[in-house]
């Protein structure tokens, strides 16, 4: 795969992100071994120079095979999914795409904890229909390209959201559009998985990404998602990240997320932890 220049949006916040997420997940699981976080403070600094995706995907990785957990959040991805699939019970949406679109966009509050953000269950239900900031573009215009789009991909992020996801590509797949997901093959956080969400593709179809990098990270996925009308990429802290640091020549895509960085959330001038629904990604974020 050809290198790049390590990219961050600010490299030491980026890794006292990633270290604190890191320590945050030993500490959850009960390891209070100084040695443990030494060692794993270690691998952030020495994956540092490869740049921001691969110090929160390796660092991870390094994590689960020093646990000897493929997945050390099975327990709380359940979790989630359980609580998500109460709170959808009681919400009403109609038949408008737009009120999907939006509820996938603010159920992107789930995520481990990380530097300026810390999820919270309570927060979850209780925002779940916040109304979000629309960037290069706006309800009717989306609603129109939605109406039209005869395929399109969707690029699933946390467990519990996935619930919400559901429902915005079902209502698509019920437009008439070809839908298809792509998740990770093996575990990242609190990310869904392949083998997780094939368990409901009764009305779409689902391909598994190469390992547990985003979509974007691929060249190969990259050039297949060249052929869908729209793509649609779920949450912030990585499959938006990873677009910003790879680039990929790609300007169908319509980012739904909450700006649960600090960072990103001046990047893009909103509130910290608002939802976003973006498209056409300006090159004034990315440069």
């Amino acid at each position: 795969m050809l290198m790049r220049k390590p990219w961050y949006v600010s490299i030491s916040d980026c890794l006292l992100c990633a270290l604190e997420s890191r320590f945050g997940e030993l500490r959850r699981l009960g390891i209070n071994d100084v040695r443990s976080f030494s060692d794993l403070g270690r691998v952030v600094m020495d994956l540092s120079p490869l740049g921001r995706a691969t110090v929160f995907i390796e660092s991870f990785n390094r994590l689960t095979r020093y646990l000897g957990m493929a997945d050390p959040h099975g327990d709380e991805k359940s979790m989630l999914e359980k609580a998500a699939g109460e709170l959808i019970s009681r919400l009403g949406l109609g038949d408008d795409v737009i009120n999907y679109v939006k509820l996938a966009a603010s159920a992107n509050s789930v995520d481990i904890p990380m530097r300026g953000y810390d999820f919270s269950i309570d927060d979850f239900v209780r925002n779940i229909l916040e109304e979000p900031t629309w960037l290069g573009t706006n309800p009717e215009d989306l609603r129109s390209r939605l109406s039209h789009a005869g395929s399109i991909a969707y690029l699933v992020d946390n467990a519990g959201e996935f619930q919400f996801d559901l429902l915005l590509i079902r209502r698509l797949s019920s437009m008439g559009a070809r839908v298809v997901v792509y998740a990770r093959s093996r575990p990242y956080e609190v990310d869904v998985t392949y083998d997780y969400v094939t368990n409901f593709a009764r009305d779409f179809e689902v391909r598994a990404l190469p390992g547990n990098y985003s979509a974007f990270w691929y060249d190969d996925v990259v050039m297949e998602l060249v052929n869908y009308d729209l793509i649609i990429s779920k949450g912030g802290l990585d499959n938006l990240e990873s677009f910003m640091e790879r680039k990929p020549k790609l300007n169908n895509v319509i980012f739904l997320f909450r700006a649960k960085c600090p960072l990103i959330a001046k990047l893009f001038g909103v509130d910290r932890n608002k939802p976003v629904v973006s498209m056409g990604l300006n090159n004034s974020y990315i440069d």
